[in-house]
């Protein structure tokens, strides 16, 4: 959660209790989850919040670049880089729901700037959602 602060203050906003608790039941889930699991994560904690508050301090995390939403899976998770000012690949399972990010190569976000820029199109900090199969699983189905 260290990296949490500095990008707050950077964003102008403060890291309320709230949304603290929340970041943290995130940094402590082992893969991506969904706002109910959060929900359950906090009650295990006897923090007894309705849907909204979660909600709430979920949209405060992703627009802040903390955490990702994964609309293709309905998840977040934690972003784990310094800066999300960034163009990165999350890898997800479509078995087992592992979410991996990745970065994309420099070389390739470049040139993917320079054909939006040949259409007077400019790219925004972003993730793109790559559905498959992990290793873990692959290698499962294998045997």
């Amino acid at each position: 959660m260290q990296h949490a602060s500095p990008r707050c203050e950077h964003n102008q906003a403060g890291l309320t209790t709230n949304r603290k608790l929340v970041l943290d039941a995130l940094l402590q889930a082992d893969r991506a989850v969904s706002a109910y699991d959060v929900l359950q994560l906090l009650r295990g904690q006897e923090v007894h919040w309705q849907p909204p508050t979660v909600y709430r301090a979920l949209a405060f995390l992703v627009e802040a670049g903390m955490v990702h939403y994964i609309q293709s899976i309905q998840k977040y998770m934690v972003c784990h880089h310094q800066h999300c000012a960034h163009v990165t690949q999350l890898l997800i399972c479509h078995r087992c729901g592992l979410v991996q990010e990745v970065p994309i190569p420099e070389s390739l976000v470049d040139a993917l700037e320079q054909q939006a820029a040949t259409h007077q199109f400019k790219m925004i900090p972003q993730f793109l959602e790559l559905q498959g199969i992990c290793a873990a699983c692959d290698e499962s189905t294998a045997n």
